[in-house]
């Protein structure tokens, strides 16, 4: 039996991660094919709460999150906990806009980079965490989207390499940390064999 390796509460799917090379351009991104119009983001109340402060200084990028006026909810009560980004009728979330160049971008992250927070700390974690996903439940498993392969960004690299994608790591960091990057890594290492 393998042994599945752990960096905090989190198992670590080694055989995907190692495959995966990430590489984000927005010029490629498409209305349909992106990110912002594929999934349901679901956030609970300590990001609903975080998200809100920042929809002022996203609609500066994303005139849709204002109308007559007034800043509209952009949110969808899933639950008494939950609640999802809410999507324009062309299933899009309701935070992404097209830049000049007809790139496709994130209000959220747009407004945090131009008044100097770290946008991945701002916008939420399944967002930045993306094209990796964790897994739900009492063992969740941090891996790889399933449809990731999907977007253009995402290939597989051509050989099983035991060291990771630097753009891999590079996402790791910026949705947990420094020290659980490095930890990841750490474990990819010890498992090379």
């Amino acid at each position: 039996m393998t042994r599945i390796p752990k960096v905090g509460n989190y198992r670590l799917d080694l055989e995907a991660l190692r495959v995966l090379r990430h590489r984000y351009d927005a010029r490629r991104c498409s209305e349909r094919g992106c990110c912002c119009s594929t999934y349901e983001v679901v956030i609970g109340k300590r990001e609903l709460d975080r998200i809100t402060g920042w929809i002022p200084l996203a609609a500066q990028y994303q005139p849709g999150l204002i109308e007559d006026g007034a800043l509209q909810n952009p949110f969808d009560q899933l639950e008494r906990s939950l609640w999802s980004l809410d999507t324009d009728e062309d299933g899009t979330c309701r935070f992404a806009y097209r830049w000049a160049d007809g790139q496709t971008r994130c209000s959220i992250h747009s407004a945090a980079l131009e008044h100097g927070h770290d946008p991945f700390r701002t916008k939420p974690r399944s967002c930045a965490l993306w094209p990796l996903a964790v897994s739900e439940g009492r063992h969740p498993v941090l891996s790889v989207a399933d449809d990731a392969y999907t977007f253009p960004c995402n290939i597989r690299r051509r050989r099983r390499d035991p060291v990771l994608d630097p753009t891999v790591v590079e996402v790791v960091e910026q949705a947990f940390g420094k020290k659980f990057a490095a930890d990841v890594v750490e474990a990819c290492e010890a498992a090379k064999g």
